[in-house]
């Protein structure tokens, strides 16, 4: 099975500070760390994300004094600021929701339904990242027969061949987003808050029936987020390759915890997207120049009469 990888290379910068100055990044509604908060350095074109105590250091080798940073939370306003000087505490406040009022009614009968991105029910390739890259893929599933219901689950399946037992349990950051009719790509939030799950299994299911969330009629982007969560979760194997003269060469691949399985061309629904930090916006996942690719989803629904 061929494998897609992703590659951000941070740069080594030139820096007079030989000290690191380490953020942490807490909620200034609960006063609680918010973990794995992507910042970015908008000078050097890299990303990464806070631990999982909130916390994240700069230093000589990842930023110089002056550079632009954007950190950013799911649910919360961004915050620009220029690398610190030190050690600093950063509240972030929760973003304003403009909700339109609306009358929820639950719905009647207990069927259920399911919406996916694939055609047939099998993995085309996988999505990968490589030691130590934040990488964002995203698929978006449409709803072209309207289904009315509540989403109750969402699903997709990892990877694990070739991978090590002590790198599957690498964290996803999991984001539902609306689908920009305007642009043909993602848009705003629709869950207010990101979605941490550890995969245990090549099947993941993140129960989400207690948020209530009905479908939309334009249906629904999911983005899954790579994240580096410690160098235990890295893993180095051969790929053997074949020469048009027959002959063979070994290729030592490094990577980054599972991967996801991906499909592809007319095996899918809708459309695959990748987030570009160095771009700093969407653009479309491609395997070569007429297949486009994106991970294999699946949503789990409460059908509404």
């Amino acid at each position: 099975m061929t494998l897609i990888r992703l590659l951000f290379v941070t740069g080594i910068l030139n820096a007079s500070a030989v000290d690191a100055q380490t953020i942490t990044i807490t909620s200034g509604r609960t006063k609680q760390p918010l973990p794995f908060a992507t910042i970015q350095n908008l000078r050097a074109q890299w990303a990464s994300v806070s631990s999982d105590k909130g916390t994240f250091s700069f230093s000589a080798a990842n930023s110089n004094a002056g550079d632009s940073i954007l950190i950013s939370y799911t649910g919360y306003l961004p915050i620009r600021m220029l690398k610190p000087a030190m050690d600093i505490t950063l509240a972030m406040e929760p973003s304003p929701v403009a909700l339109a009022p609306v009358v929820v009614s639950p719905c009647k009968g207990t069927r259920t339904g399911e919406l996916h991105n694939f055609k047939k029910n099998k993995s085309d390739l996988s999505l990968g990242s490589d030691e130590g890259a934040l990488a964002t893929w995203a698929a978006y599933i449409p709803n072209p027969d309207n289904i009315k219901g509540i989403l109750t689950s969402i699903q997709f399946w990892v990877n694990n061949i070739q991978v090590p037992k002590t790198a599957i349990g690498a964290p996803f950051k999991v984001r539902l987003l609306q689908y920009d009719d305007s642009t043909g790509f993602p848009g705003e939030p629709v869950l207010q808050k990101e979605l941490i799950v550890y995969p245990e299994a090549k099947k993941v299911v993140i129960d989400i029936s207690e948020e209530r969330l009905r479908l939309d009629e334009n249906g629904l982007v999911v983005a899954i987020d790579f994240f580096y969560a410690g160098e235990q979760y890295v893993h180095t194997h051969k790929i053997k390759h074949l020469r048009s003269d027959g002959s063979r060469i070994d290729t030592i691949m490094t990577n980054y915890g599972s991967n996801i399985e991906a499909v592809r061309g007319d095996n899918m629904v809708g459309k695959g997207y990748i987030f570009r930090y160095k771009s700093n916006k969407w653009g479309e996942t491609r395997y070569s120049t007429s297949s486009q690719l994106a991970p294999k989803i699946e949503l789990n629904l409460k059908l509404c009469d």
